[in-house]
């Protein structure tokens, strides 16, 4: 599995490949560019093959000089994102998963749109707290970390506070696989099927939609992924989660959950979907 640092490396060869393209795409070479911009030609070497990460102001002055200012945005993005792009979760498990429900509590206050699509499991904010527990539990298990489930199930729960605040505005997709996911026994996953029906039209700033698995559509993420107003997206993986604020990635995202959202079902459809899931 690929070490935080070395996700960071990858991170920058890609912008290195991205600034070299620019750079053989313009009319200057390495010289040219380091005597056009007042660089040493060493300084215009090391960026363009990964040995220096530029600062913001450097791909500024490489874009304008090159003739891509529209790139400013993207770029820069791209370097704020080599350093934290990988968040790994043993940075901050080690002693159980309470820490990391807490680390998400900034996120949520600092949001005012969330769109969210949850292959399986059920989203966090919309989990009962057995579910929460459970789910949770299967985490610590596999990661092999302290087990605090409770303590991390109440801090999960806490989020959910959210829900409750007009001034901000929650779109989910779930897939109807998460629907039989068995998280808990009958019992339990009957109460938690119950609990997603009260967000089906039963809040104007909550909208639940649930993707059928025999809707066609244009896109299949298997990935879950959480985008944080329209500047940030966050998709889960096994090995950790990703931060992604790079515009043009953000925007793929954008387009995606809209594709996912037409291919849902809402209301009386996405209630029945929900009941038919029942144990």
């Amino acid at each position: 599995m690929p070490t935080t640092k070395e996700r960071a490396d990858e991170a920058a060869r890609i912008l290195a490949a991205r600034l070299r393209q620019l750079l053989a795409e313009s009319p200057l070479n390495t010289v040219s560019l380091a005597a056009e911009v007042g660089w040493a030609k060493s300084k215009v070497s090391k960026i363009q093959n990964g040995v220096q990460i530029p600062t913001e102001k450097d791909i500024r002055i490489w874009c304008e000089a090159t003739g891509n200012p529209e790139s400013v945005l993207d770029l820069i993005a791209a370097v704020r994102n080599i350093d934290d792009l990988y968040i790994q979760w043993r940075r901050i498990e080690q002693t159980g998963l309470r820490r990391v429900q807490e680390s998400f509590h900034p996120q949520y206050e600092g949001t005012s749109e969330f769109r969210i699509f949850q292959h399986s499991p059920i989203p966090s904010l919309l989990q009962t707290p057995a579910y929460a527990k459970a789910h949770l539990t299967s985490i610590m298990r596999f990661r092999e970390v302290p087990d605090d489930a409770d303590a991390a199930a109440q801090e999960r729960i806490k989020h959910q506070q959210h829900l409750a605040d007009g001034a901000k505005r929650f779109s989910f997709v779930v897939s109807e696989a998460a629907l039989y996911a068995p998280m808990l026994d009958e019992d339990g996953m009957r109460e938690q099927l119950e609990h997603l029906l009260h967000f089906v039209g039963g809040q104007v700033n909550v909208s639940l939609g649930v993707l059928p698995l025999s809707a066609p559509r244009t896109v299949w993420p298997w990935e879950g992924f959480w985008i944080y107003d329209a500047d940030e997206v966050r998709p889960d993986l096994v090995a950790g989660q990703i931060r992604n604020r790079q515009p043009a990635d953000v925007a793929h995202y954008l387009k995606t959950f809209e594709h996912l959202v037409e291919a849902s079902a809402y209301g009386r459809t996405a209630q029945n979907l929900i009941e038919a899931a029942k144990p």
